[in-house]
């Protein structure tokens, strides 16, 4: 069974505009021969797609590239199995359980890789995580309080900004600007974008060699409120 869980989580981290038809239909024959003789666990979807959501991804965060290349297939994903009648015993709100084990794993890894200091190289996840609850923000997904509340609090408690704290500021306001801006405290948003400015200009080396600048890319970001 370990190996069926392994084989179909592959193909999840593995998902592209190219094969995703195919593999949300592989996944619906699988589900409907296999659970004639096979126990399917309730989570084999969610922690499927849990164990590799940064796989796939583009993301290498020590090169500077942290935008999730397929966030939105696997968002899409989602979605669709948990319209379809063959996966529903395993989709059962979905995207609700995924987003918030996305979010208590965000907060908790935030505070980890900044306590340990962890090589950026290991916050592959962290980043598809920010990717994941930027999508999510924008679809409504992760609730006003936790947007008003917690999400850019948590990046920003400490007195300065730790590489994986920009990184994730940066994905959080290019994916999802406009939706923090709604509904974040201005002064929270203030103080972001505050503490970058405050960074670029103290680790400039650190931003040498990347794929792209961040120091370009953080002027770059602009905040608008959605049309009404």
């Amino acid at each position: 069974m370990q190996t069926i869980n392994e084989a179909l989580g592959l193909m999840l981290g593995e998902l592209s505009d190219e094969n995703y038809a195919d593999t949300l239909a592989f996944y619906r024959s699988w589900c409907e021969a296999g659970g004639a003789y096979l126990e399917i666990p309730f989570d084999q979807i969610v922690d499927a797609i849990w164990n590799h959501r940064g796989s796939g991804s583009s993301i290498v965060p020590s090169h500077g590239r942290i935008f999730h290349a397929t966030a939105h297939l696997i968002l899409r994903f989602a979605k669709d199995a948990q319209l379809s009648h063959t996966l529903a015993p395993y989709s059962s709100e979905l995207q609700e359980r995924f987003c918030a084990r996305t979010l208590r794993d965000f907060a908790s890894d935030n505070l980890m890789i900044a306590q340990y200091k962890r090589d950026l190289c290991t916050a592959t996840n962290f980043c598809a995580d920010a990717n994941l609850i930027a999508h999510w923000a924008n679809l409504g997904f992760v609730g006003e309080t936790v947007i008003r509340n917690h999400i850019l609090q948590s990046l920003i408690y400490h007195p300065k900004l730790y590489n994986h704290q920009v990184f994730a500021l940066i994905i959080l306001f290019t994916l999802a600007g406009a939706t923090f801006e709604a509904y974040a405290d201005p002064s929270v948003v203030d103080c972001c974008f505050e503490l970058l400015k405050i960074h670029s200009a103290a680790y400039p080396t650190c931003y040498n060699g990347y794929s792209s600048s961040y120091v370009e890319r953080m002027k770059a970001i602009q905040v608008r409120v959605p049309c009404v």
